[in-house]
């Protein structure tokens, strides 16, 4: 088990969600409540002889960007750049003034005074949209006559640059792009950032949005999803309570049987006896309400109570869902595909149903891609000092570590 130290702690949640006004609706659906069906939307291809395409997928997310956040020059900025600042602006906020929520740590120095803030995105979709632009409008008319602003509008690290610069951040901003794992990693480089001493704090985010060019990509059976999360933090404190991201784990599994690698995965995070049922978040369905059993002295939870999982793979998820009887909660069918910000929308989820859930409370956020890369992340509510719990191998690194393994 890490001390403290070792873990993040988290100091804000921003949220744009298809259908998720708050951190609190969207511990409701983790807990079960349902969600509203896509509607089929029409994509054109301007300038081309492409034929319209008309997909099910939730209606376009509305930035809604927080008044702190300056106007000026906004028009210029694409949709998943906006998306990306206004979470990231809402997240920062709440670092710094009176949280919404009574387990999202306060901070401990004004944000002006805490050092360098990194800023760590992930995204397969960023700029795609604008570069598929520039390649038609290249091809039919002239180079030269190619809009000068689609030029940096089209690179994937869009969303990252335009966080750091309209915020005013100090820190190197990095993009992580491939599967979804690539959310969850871009937590660990945050990590890796702050133990090294290169940033002091980090908004760490992920963000999807639907473009004809992007739904080439989508997986079988799936919605397209719109969208962003962004979670603040830095390192823990070691005596307030708050949530917390403890140790991280990213492994290669036997393709050849994914679905044992996964039970086992997972079976590795929770420790024997960690028997503990989370009560349910706030709002939820009387009929949702499970047995809550004592905590354990000192406010650590008894190990985690569920399992958000990311991946296109069905099977996987109901292979986990097999594995004693703590739920698994399916992000892609519940929310749909966000692509590389799928695990870490993975881990703002199971922020925002600790934020709601009695502490302490754990759960896992999990990302598996078929290609057998996986990467899990316990997300813990915590209501005195202590430490996590203890039950990774020689091969684990918790977040906040930068050296070998402890």
């Amino acid at each position: 088990m890490p001390p403290v130290d070792d873990c993040l702690a988290v100091r804000g949640l921003g949220l744009r969600l298809p259908g998720v006004a708050d951190a609190a609706q969207l511990a409701r659906l983790v807990d079960g409540a349902a969600v509203a069906p896509a509607p089929v939307r029409r994509f054109t291809a301007p300038e081309t002889d492409l034929a319209p395409l008309d997909w099910r997928t939730h209606a376009p997310v509305p930035p809604r960007l927080p008044a702190a956040v300056a106007g000026r020059g906004l028009r210029a900025v694409p949709p998943e750049s906006l998306l990306a600042l206004a979470v990231a602006a809402e997240a920062g906020t709440a670092a710094s003034d009176d949280p919404p929520d009574p387990w999202q740590v306060t901070s401990l120095v004004d944000p002006v005074e805490a050092g360098p803030a990194a800023v760590l995105w992930a995204s397969s979709t960023a700029g795609l949209a604008e570069y598929a632009r520039v390649c038609v409008e290249a091809a039919t008319l002239d180079p030269g006559l190619t809009s000068p602003i689609l030029g940096p509008a089209s690179a994937f690290n869009g969303p990252a640059a335009t966080v750091s610069i309209r915020l005013g951040l100090d820190g190197p901003n990095e993009t992580t792009t491939g599967g979804s794992t690539a959310g969850l990693t871009a937590l660990v480089e945050a990590a890796r950032l702050l133990a090294d001493g290169e940033a002091a704090r980090a908004l760490v985010g992920g963000s999807a949005t639907v473009s004809r060019w992007s739904l080439a990509g989508l997986a079988d059976g799936f919605v397209a999803a719109e969208g962003a999360a962004c979670l603040a933090v830095s390192p823990c404190p070691d005596d307030e309570p708050g949530i917390r991201l403890g140790r991280f784990r990213r492994t290669t599994l036997d393709r050849s049987d994914l679905a044992a690698g996964c039970r086992a995965l997972v079976r590795a995070a929770r420790p024997a006896g960690s028997g503990r049922t989370a009560g349910p978040p706030a709002g939820a369905p009387p009929t949702r309400r499970a047995p809550e059993h004592d905590a354990p002295v000192g406010g650590a939870p008894a190990g985690p109570v569920g399992t958000i999982v990311s991946t296109v793979d069905t099977e996987l998820v109901e292979a986990l869902g097999q594995e004693a009887h703590r739920p698994v909660w399916h992000l892609e069918r519940a929310l749909g595909d966000f692509g590389a910000a799928g695990g870490l929308l993975a881990a703002a989820c199971a922020v925002a149903y600790c934020a709601s859930a009695p502490a302490p409370t754990s759960l896992l956020a999990v990302a598996i891609e078929p290609s057998g890369n996986a990467a899990i992340l316990e997300v813990s509510s915590w209501g005195a000092p202590t430490s996590s719990s203890g039950w990774w191998g020689e091969r684990s690194r918790p977040v906040g570590a930068s050296g070998s393994p402890t």
